[in-house]
């Protein structure tokens, strides 16, 4: 640690050769000192020689976070890392290749920006080459353009189509798209909604699955909810049988829905609606504007999606229709 002797600073750092600490430098300020240390401890610090795969795959186990559905979140997205640099040591990777590797992959980045953090604090490498790569910012949801009630309804159609494959399944299918775009359920509430938890004109939603940990929890904020269904969202599930699981929506095999079974789905309505890049989740979006130009308040809209700070990101994301020029 830097030290003063008379006017001046004593930087010292510890030879691993020798196994003793040596005399760094005498330096005119405690800063100038303290860097001297610092960049010895950098440069002197020991590096390995194990590979970007084989850190990838024990990174989430050695080094897990507090919350299971993280360590599966984390597993799943260094994975392409470890495909794409298999057998390449974690020191030859570069800046360079770094920033090249996250403009094509910008999902995965910061898993494995913190996965080469780990790295750093451990002596693994000297720097963490994924950090401050100064890609471009994508604006995220204010980018989304929410479906028209016409343009939803017209997606929902496309369920109807032959090609989509579902048969006897197209009306409930058709049902649940329906749904989201009216009631504004996150996926993983509409895949849990009971029969139910239907009452009149409102619903209960008090479970959700969870696509990283795989398992029922409670919705997003840990928090229940009632809302409003839409008449047009009762009216579109007055058609869909009950089933013996509860659940007012099953998958055409008549198991649960998961994120993983309803892509299949879902990737193939999009691209038969010419959406190729349309979301489930924005279906949210189209619920939201059309509460707002139907004069419901903010602050009852944050409710109806699950929000808990008031109709703060409404606002952000939607401003008020009713109020455009």
């Amino acid at each position: 640690m830097a030290h003063r002797r008379g006017k001046r600073w004593i930087a010292t750092g510890y030879d691993r050769a020798t196994k003793a600490k040596r005399h760094i430098g005498t330096f005119d300020t405690k800063k100038e000192a303290t860097n001297a240390e610092a960049h010895w401890k950098l440069r002197t610090r020991p590096t390995g020689r194990e590979t970007c795969d084989a850190f990838a795959e024990r990174w989430p186990t050695d080094y897990p976070r507090p919350r299971t559905s993280t360590n599966l979140h984390n597993a799943e997205r260094v994975r392409r890392f470890a495909k794409d640099f298999k057998g390449i040591r974690l020191t030859d990777l570069d800046r360079p290749a770094a920033r090249a590797w996250a403009l094509k992959h910008p999902s995965d980045v910061a898993a494995v920006r913190a996965m080469f953090g780990d790295a750093v604090r451990d002596g693994l490498v000297e720097r963490n080459s994924f950090s401050e790569l100064r890609l471009p910012q994508s604006r995220g949801r204010k980018d989304i353009t929410a479906l028209t009630e016409a343009e939803l309804l017209a997606l929902a159609d496309v369920v109807l189509d032959p090609r989509m494959e579902v048969g006897d399944f197209a009306a409930e299918y058709r049902a649940m798209v329906l749904w989201a775009g009216y009631v504004g359920t996150r996926p993983g509430e509409t895949f849990m909604v009971g029969r139910d938890d239907i009452r009149g004109e409102h619903v209960t939603i008090e479970r959700a699955y969870s696509s990283r940990s795989r398992e029922i929890t409670l919705p997003k904020n840990g928090q229940p909810r009632t809302v409003i269904v839409p008449p047009n969202a009762l009216i579109a599930v007055e058609g869909v049988p009950r089933h013996a699981s509860g659940l007012l929506f099953e998958s055409p095999t008549g198991r649960q829905w998961t994120a993983s079974l309803h892509q299949v789905y879902w990737n193939r309505l999009r691209l038969l609606a010419n959406r190729p890049g349309f979301d489930f989740y924005e279906l949210r979006h189209a619920a939201a504007t059309m509460l707002l130009e139907r004069g419901v308040g903010e602050w009852d809209v944050a409710i109806q999606l699950g929000h808990t700070d008031g109709g703060q990101l409404v606002r952000e994301l939607y401003g008020h229709p009713s109020h455009a020029g």
